[in-house]
């Protein structure tokens, strides 16, 4: 095969050892009236790509056969290691590994107005360590995705596919763009077959147009001889309380028991969603990084030289009671809705044009609410509020309740004007502190919904004629206390052990399922669909499982004991949602106070619709309009807006009305 040139005419290459190649090698143009069909068998060897460069680039009436070869490198900002322009002919990508690539490995761009639709294929493709030197972040909802990019007209079939260490760009897959140039492009779509695997992608696997038919996870080989096997595995709890780098995937909450010092970056993807209680600790060494929906509180970082949180996409994050000090770069947020509360930045040094404590960037929505900026020094000023952004929605920032501005040189806020709401009420207090003091050594929290109930000391004897106790057999006892249900095991020597609790709130914010379990799984709070709630406990020695069921909720009289056999009833059954739980409104209205995402479900995707002056809306609703709201959950109002309905965040509205 070549090493670099222009292609004139159909050509098969069968390679017969490694090739490198130093520069593209191209097929088809404007000018071909002919197809030209580019074929390469590659007898299972490796072409590597020039650094920076498109390894095969194909045009209008040229197409692409690859099969049995490894791509290793190329993948230009802005295209991919394979590229596949206006085509007019389907390619096809067969027991191909692509690697190594530095922004793109495959992509797919046809920006013609009213271009016809082509279709192509892929069969046993692995995209691994794509990027691995740096990333190039574009926006939310476009973007450079590291793995399989789509523009316009141009529909994929994927069957096999294992996306690996794919950790840049704006997803592993991003189907069907059609902003660049501005033209009217047709969408395609990307569907997925047979097995596909996401093993470590960040900031997600995919958006846009994607129809997901896998029916599992890839096993045995994939691609040119690789492995299907996880690389990139759950990360375990350390003893510290966290995970000390790697991936988190599904919810999780996690309450340190000391500091952690972090060995690598932690990544939160897309599709996952974390709380982290810092209980005063410190966190150190590897940044965190976050797609996924993340409350964290209660902790230090201090001595980064880096960005130490850095936040990706339009999910919802909050940071409280923390304290940032000694750091070089600032908190980066790029995207996100984020809260942060009673937060200490102080005696940062930026030594770059950039912000030295909180970088604000794309269409971030960021309130800062009584916190304080103390003593930061160098780049542009301790707060960069956002500036426009070509392809997405303004950033904007709020300032609320108290503010302290101290000592930041060279100016407090760059560029006061672009901030959406200043509402500083005061300075905080000189005295003001940020990180809480940890729950006495007699309470224990429901660690499975992230409470920090006050559970009171058992009584010496439980059960034992106690107002609204009720026993659960002989191995545990539930009280019902003050808003708090709590279920307390017993010991063979009849003395009390908290198990789980939970409150009035959490009870009945939950729809049906699982409300919380103790940590073991060996005690669980339930709600059934007629909103009975039901407490299980065991196994016992004997292998059962009791359950009380109380009649009409959680201060209802107890039913007769059921028995059954089986493992701990809380293992293995995620916690419901609140937000599932909605309630139908009567006469209420909802008016914005922000820019406000507009979602098909609670948390869910975001919305993208033509209103009925036929302008394509990308998922935003405006600044001050006025709302009819349908139904609501704690944290989120189902709206109509001009005959759509979809769901925005209870916080960033004002409620008029009956809104309960």
């Amino acid at each position: 095969m070549p090493t670099a040139g222009k292609i004139f005419s159909s050509v098969t290459y069968t390679l017969t050892a490694d090739c490198t190649q130093t520069g593209v090698i191209g097929a088809g143009g404007a000018s071909e009236i002919t197809r030209i069909i580019v074929t390469v068998n590659g007898g299972g060897f490796t072409i590597k790509g020039a650094a920076d460069q498109v390894v095969f680039k194909v045009n209008n009436q040229a197409s692409l056969v690859l099969n049995n070869v490894t791509v290793d490198g190329g993948g230009p900002l802005g295209d991919g290691a394979i590229s596949i322009n206006n085509s007019q002919h389907a390619s096809s990508i067969t027991n191909v590994t692509l690697r190594n690539t530095k922004h793109t490995a495959i992509r797919f761009d046809d920006q013609r107005e009213n271009s016809p639709s082509t279709t192509h294929t892929l069969s046993n493709v692995l995209i691994e360590d794509a990027n691995p030197t740096g990333s190039y972040y574009y926006s939310a909802d476009h973007g450079i995705p590291a793995g399989i990019h789509t523009i316009g007209n141009e529909n994929l079939n994927i069957n096999n596919l294992v996306l690996r260490g794919v950790l840049n760009g704006n997803s592993g897959i991003g189907a069907n763009d059609s902003y660049i140039g501005g033209s009217n492009a047709m969408k395609g779509t990307i569907t997925l077959t047979g097995c596909f695997t996401a093993d470590g992608v960040f900031p997600r696997v995919w958006y846009g147009d994607i129809v997901d038919n896998s029916t599992e996870p890839c096993s045995g080989s994939i691609g040119n001889g690789g492995s299907s096997a996880i690389k990139y595995p759950q990360a375990p709890v350390s003893p510290c309380g966290l995970p000390l780098g790697g991936f988190i995937y599904g919810k999780h909450i996690y309450n340190l028991k000391g500091d952690c010092v972090l060995s690598q970056n932690l990544f939160i993807p897309y599709e996952s969603g974390v709380v982290i209680h810092g209980n005063g600790n410190e966190i150190s060494g590897g940044r965190i990084v976050i797609a996924g929906t993340s409350s964290l509180s209660n902790f230090v970082m201090s001595g980064y030289r880096d960005f130490h949180i850095l936040t990706y996409l339009n999910t919802e994050v909050t940071i409280k009671n923390a304290i940032f000090r000694d750091n070089v770069q600032p908190l980066a947020f790029l995207d996100n809705i984020v809260t942060l509360e009673k937060v200490l930045i102080e005696n940062h040094s930026q030594t770059r044009q950039r912000p030295s404590a909180i970088f604000v960037v794309n269409s971030t929505q960021l309130t800062i609410r009584d916190s304080v900026f103390r003593g930061n020094t160098g780049g542009i000023g301790a707060l960069y509020a956002g500036a426009p952004y070509q392809y997405g929605v303004n950033p904007s920032t709020t300032l609320e309740g108290c503010i302290t501005f101290e000592n930041n040189d060279p100016a407090d806020i760059y560029d006061p004007n672009s901030l959406l709401t200043d509402n500083r009420r005061r300075p905080c207090p000189p005295d003001m502190t940020f990180l809480v003091k940890p729950s006495p050594p007699d309470t224990k929290p429901d660690t499975s919904k992230g409470s920090s109930v006050y559970i009171p000391p058992p009584p010496s004897e439980l059960c034992d004629g106690k107002p609204k106790a009720v026993p659960v057999g002989s191995v545990a006892c539930i009280f019902r206390h003050e808003g708090v249900l709590s279920v307390w095991g017993i010991d063979a020597q009849s003395q009390g052990f908290f198990m789980v609790a939970a409150t009035s709130a959490q009870i009945d914010a939950t729809c049906a399922g699982m409300v919380a379990a103790s940590p073991d799984g060996r005690a669980a709070i339930f709600v059934s669909e007629n909103r009975d709630v039901i407490v299980s406990v065991g196994p016992d020695y004997e292998g059962k499982v009791l359950h009380v069921r109380l009649d009409g909720g959680m201060y209802g009289r107890a039913l007769a004991i059921a028995t059954t056999y089986g493992p701990p009833p809380g293992l293995g059954i995620p916690a419901s949602q609140p937000e599932a739980c909605a309630r139908a409104l009567h006469g209420c209205m909802v008016r914005t106070n922000n820019i406000v995402n507009f979602r098909d479900a609670p948390n869910g995707s975001l919305l993208r619709f033509v209103d009925i002056w036929g302008i394509y809306n990308d998922g935003m609703l405006p600044y001050d309009v006025t709302l009819t709201a349908l139904e609501r959950t704690q944290d989120w109002f189902k709206v109509d807006y001009h005959g759509t309905q979809g769901w925005i965040s209870a916080h960033y509205v004002e409620a008029i009305g009956a809104c309960g």
